[in-house]
């Protein structure tokens, strides 16, 4: 019988909207495309994926009192928990995305104040629950003081995503208590003021965040693929063959399946295949989050996904 992965996600929601075109954007310019919103941002999607790979999910978030935040809430009753969150008269976040022809992010704009009433003595107040999380998995999204508070209450295994690089210095005064944090190449060279080249600069770079205290890096890299970099261990997966129609998202799937992976056995090789896998089918898929993930289906991939081992 497999064992049951638990799973504790404290981060914003949000509602995306998105722009895709459906020729080569020109800027500057009005370009021919479409408009959709859906329920997204980096906590929904990493919590949502890993409730339909079979986690049992706590999510922590704050939602707004309008129509946003009332779908948010009848989209995840049944699939979470969501009973800890903060459900506020602020208005909901919302995270604004461009997409090319190819499915590719050129810019994004998020409107994120509601994060800020996720505060450190909000958590405080939800002690025992971060205690008694195996796995807790916050994100840059967090303000700084917010991070520290979860990562410092938990007892297990914690997970942070760096979001981008305007915000990954929020975690920089957790590293010590981080057990696997996720950067893509630039943030990762925006936390290690290190040019990434090549892998032994990349190497370098995890090094330098490594010998600060955290765990292990896991680097994603787009189409190149993915990293997994720890004291003794230098990874590198590459990604599953689909025809990619949307990669925001993506990263998101990424973590949650390295997440569910790594939480039952600890072997980092088979999480990276199976995150990858998860990132693959996302990518495949026209949804940030793909309404055919399971856990059946990425173990299928992620046996075809090469893994490398890097001396």
């Amino acid at each position: 019988m497999e064992k049951e992965r638990n799973m504790l996600v404290i981060i914003a929601d949000k509602t995306d909207r998105a722009r895709e075109c459906f020729f080569p954007m020109v800027l500057e310019d009005s370009n021919i495309g479409s408009v959709s919103t859906s329920l997204g941002g980096v906590g929904h999607n990493i919590a949502l994926n890993a409730s339909r790979l079979g986690a049992s999910v706590t999510f922590i978030t704050a939602l707004g009192n309008d129509v946003f935040g009332r779908n948010a809430i009848k989209e995840m009753e049944g699939l979470m928990d969501i009973s800890h969150s903060i459900f506020s008269s602020s208005r909901s976040g919302v995270y604004l995305y461009v997409t090319d022809e190819k499915g590719d992010m050129h810019v994004a704009v998020n409107d994120m104040a509601i994060v800020k009433e996720i505060t450190a003595s909000f958590l405080d107040e939800k002690r025992k629950i971060i205690e008694d999380s195996p796995v807790v998995i916050v994100d840059a999204n967090l303000e700084s003081e917010t991070i520290a508070k979860a990562s410092s209450i938990s007892r297990g295994l914690v997970l942070a995503d760096a979001v981008s690089t305007l915000k990954a210095e929020r975690v920089v005064q957790s590293l010590g208590n981080i057990d696997i944090l996720k950067p893509n190449i630039m943030e990762l060279e925006f936390l290690s003021g290190m040019k990434i080249e090549d892998r032994s600069s990349l190497k370098r770079a995890a090094w330098s965040l490594l010998d600060r205290g955290v765990g292990a890096i896991l680097a994603t890299d787009g189409r190149k693929g993915a990293y997994f970099i720890s004291s003794d261990t230098f990874l590198h997966s590459g990604i599953g063959k689909v025809e990619v129609k949307n990669t925001n998202g993506a990263g998101d799937a990424f973590l949650a399946g390295f997440a569910y992976a790594y939480s039952a056995d600890r072997d980092a090789a088979s999480a990276l295949a199976f995150a990858s896998a998860s990132a693959s089918i996302t990518a495949g898929s026209e949804e940030t989050v793909s309404g055919e993930i399971n856990a059946d289906l990425v173990y299928g991939l992620a046996k075809e996904i090469e893994i490398e081992k890097i001396s």
